[in-house]
């Protein structure tokens, strides 16, 4: 027997590998599933068994969420898993009624809708991330780069889904411009390339100093054509009329925006990771409470800096992150 407690304390026994399902609002290629994937994985290690679900509802019309979600809620019958993702606005939406009459434990991420709106912070299995795009600090940081007038006007654009809608309300409840010290914002919100294309190009004339591309994954053409998300921002870098910046990670690179104190989705998976690392060993997703993300980075374009002829105080470009 002595010889036998001696063997389990020097050789403990490794928990067990759970089953988890991530039911992603939107698709395996779009940049920001991919990091907070991998956020999630960094924290939680790769000898669980993950299974992903995607809705596609950047890409497919709105007619179809209602059947993604039930092929989503009939994968998760079948599986069984021992814990479930939420990914984003329109998984939560979907999905959140069934999940709650479970007794699956349910980590969400990515949620810009106040969770009251779908009562979900009195889930008792749920808890989650909540996405907080850091917008007054990006502003800020333009406000910083752009030195040749005291007082400046930004354009702020995002296509027109809900997803848009919930992240600007942080800003403007009602979507009306704003002033924020010496800075002025104008918002437009419009999936029409047409439309998008005049309030890019037109900027400068119009009287701003800068432009903020937000989400831009719903775009569509005249016939109502879905146009991929890059081929949306690759036409912004090239014919924009002023320098633009980005709110995201994902939207910064080359032929995207030039920088931004953006939000990482990498960040934001490692802060559901550790919720979900909780619950596995044995917290009660209740008693989790609701986290944001604090902290982003500082993420530029060398080209997009070089074009605008933008100079970085040196303390943010020792501590930025650079791209191509």
């Amino acid at each position: 027997m002595r010889y036998l407690l001696l063997l389990m304390i020097l050789c403990p026994v490794e928990a067990m590998a759970a089953s988890i399902l991530i039911i992603e609002s939107y698709h395996r290629e779009y940049q920001w599933d991919k990091n907070y994937n991998e956020g999630i994985i960094s924290i939680l290690g790769s000898e669980h068994d993950y299974h992903h679900s995607y809705l596609d509802t950047k890409r497919v019309p709105q007619s179809m969420f209602a059947n993604r979600a039930e092929s989503a809620w009939e994968a998760y019958k079948k599986l069984k898993p021992d814990l479930v993702v939420l990914g984003d606005d329109n998984a939560i939406k979907l999905l959140n009624e069934r999940f709650k009459k479970s007794h699956t434990p349910v980590v969400f991420l990515g949620l810009n809708t106040n969770p009251r709106t779908y009562d979900i912070h009195n889930h008792k299995n749920f808890t989650g991330v909540l996405e907080r795009p850091l917008f007054k600090r990006s502003l800020l940081l333009a406000n910083q780069l752009l030195i040749a007038k005291a007082e400046k006007k930004f354009l702020v654009i995002f296509d027109n889904s809900k997803t848009s809608i919930a992240s600007l309300e942080q800003i403007s409840p009602s979507l009306d411009s704003i002033t924020m010290g010496r800075v002025s914002l104008d918002f437009v919100l419009t999936s029409n390339f047409s439309s998008w294309k005049t309030n890019i190009s037109g900027a400068k004339d119009a009287g701003y100093d800068a432009i903020f591309v937000g989400l831009y994954h719903t775009v569509h053409d005249e016939s109502g054509e879905h146009l991929p998300a890059e081929e949306v921002i690759s036409w912004t870098q090239k014919n924009a009329s002023l320098p633009h910046f980005g709110f995201w990670e994902f939207t910064i690179g080359a032929e995207k925006n030039i920088g931004g104190y953006v939000l990482d989705g990498y960040l934001h998976g490692q802060h559901a990771g550790r919720q979900i690392k909780q619950i596995l060993e044995g917290a009660s997703p209740g008693s989790l409470p609701l986290v944001s993300d604090r902290k982003g980075l500082y993420l530029f374009s060398k080209s997009g800096i070089e074009r605008w002829k933008i100079k970085l105080p040196e303390k943010i470009s020792k501590s930025a992150k650079w791209v191509d």
